[in-house]
């Protein structure tokens, strides 16, 4: 029961249920279907054998919180209560459940099947939306937490190579194709958006999650690899150039783009004026004009935001975090280069690939309290825990 309401809770998340019905919202079903969640899980869960925090990973993510927290403490009354309570605590207790209850392959399976079903209407209804209302200039969009187009090809990025895995690991060929089918939906809404960082991350994310496919024969990898080249050429780099707020056939030439080192230098500046608590969660855009950038525009760099909002202690838990991982996987990739038609290997490596493309779009946008970035963190942790270590033993013996 308590696993129902963690793959409810997970679904929640990703579907944005008060997005799609808004006579919901008095219901706040997100902020129930967490505590549900949580309640369930500490009376009925069955939880893994591990301590948390004997985990550096965990300790990593406790201790980023506790700084985000005390940079709001710092920066203004009460903002330390209010940043935990409408940030923090939700995405705390998703990290916390999914790192105690995914005892097992299985049950990481089923957290990803929920964000992968979850993000298909998303996909759906910007794709109809695009469809309804295409015309030069129009980009595809979403709603809710994705309305925008960056945050949307910010969540199908990290999505695709999780469906991948679903369509790889299972022995259904009728749903293998499916899942291959939900990939292709999410690529062609992820080049509909107009959006130059998601189309960079498809092209990173897209060769990987094929090229590390068992199943696909050569000529097929060959094929999925053209059209992904072709189409990005053809339809992404075209609907980027058709936007409005683009220099006519460019690349560049908006706000963003134009004055993106000026906010960086700016952000810089942020940290060497307060280096131990930065200027407060979500203050960096409206403190630009003092530090010699412009004031609104936020900095377009996930990382230089954490430094100069958390300031420099608080960003460099961050980089351990969320970063540190994709170092540890490629020193594990290289040392199991022989093992890596073990199924907890092969789920390791499009966790990562997923994280991997997550921060292609980071790097360039500003996603710090994206749930998939945590939820991403907390799988892997769970994975590397419970089931990394064992088939490693296995294979020893």
């Amino acid at each position: 029961m308590a696993f129902f309401f963690l793959n409810l809770f997970t679904f929640v998340m990703f579907f944005q249920p008060v997005a799609v019905f808004p006579f919901l919202e008095p219901y706040h079903p997100y902020r129930y279907s967490a505590y549900v969640a949580l309640i369930t899980f500490l009376f009925f869960g069955k939880k893994a054998e591990i301590k948390l925090l004997s985990n550096k990973n965990v300790r990593y993510f406790l201790l980023f919180v506790a700084a985000q927290v005390a940079s709001s403490s710092v920066i203004w009354l009460h903002g330390g209560w209010y940043t935990f309570r409408e940030v923090w605590l939700n995405l705390v207790i998703i990290y916390f459940l999914i790192a105690k209850s995914c005892i097992n392959e299985r049950k990481i399976k089923w957290i990803i099947f929920m964000i992968v079903a979850g993000v298909f209407y998303l996909s759906y209804y910007s794709i109809g939306d695009f469809v309804n209302h295409g015309r030069l200039g129009y980009r595809a969009l979403g709603f809710g937490w994705y309305e925008n187009g960056n945050d949307l090809v910010f969540i199908l990025v990290t999505t695709i190579p999780l469906a991948f895995y679903l369509a790889e690991s299972s022995p259904n060929i009728v749903v293998r194709y499916l899942l291959l089918g939900v990939c292709s939906l999410y690529g062609a809404n992820i080049l509909l958006t107009g959006s130059r960082e998601g189309l960079l991350g498809l092209l990173a994310i897209g060769p990987l999650s094929v090229l590390g496919s068992r199943k696909m024969t050569r000529v097929t990898k060959g094929a999925i690899l053209a059209l992904i080249v072709v189409s990005s050429v053809t339809i992404g780099l075209t609907t980027i150039m058709s936007r409005k707020d683009l220099a006519p056939g460019q690349l560049t030439g908006d706000a963003s783009s134009e004055n993106r080192i000026v906010q960086w230098k700016a952000c810089l500046r942020m940290v060497r004026a307060h280096p131990l608590f930065g200027v407060g969660p979500g203050e960096s855009a409206f403190a630009m004009r003092d530090y010699g950038g412009v004031r609104g525009l936020v900095p377009h760099n996930t990382l230089i935001q954490v430094f100069a909002e958390t300031g420099i202690p608080g960003g460099i838990l961050f980089v351990m975090c969320t970063i540190y991982p994709l170092w540890e996987a490629w020193k594990f990739f290289r040392s199991n280069r022989g093992n890596m038609d073990i199924p907890g290997f092969i789920l390791y490596r499009y966790l990562i690939i997923s994280l991997f493309g997550l921060w292609v779009c980071a790097f360039f946008s500003n996603r710090v309290y994206f749930k998939i970035l945590y939820v991403l963190i907390a799988l892997i942790t769970a994975l590397g825990e419970n089931i990394i270590k064992e088939e490693q033993d296995v294979e020893v013996r």
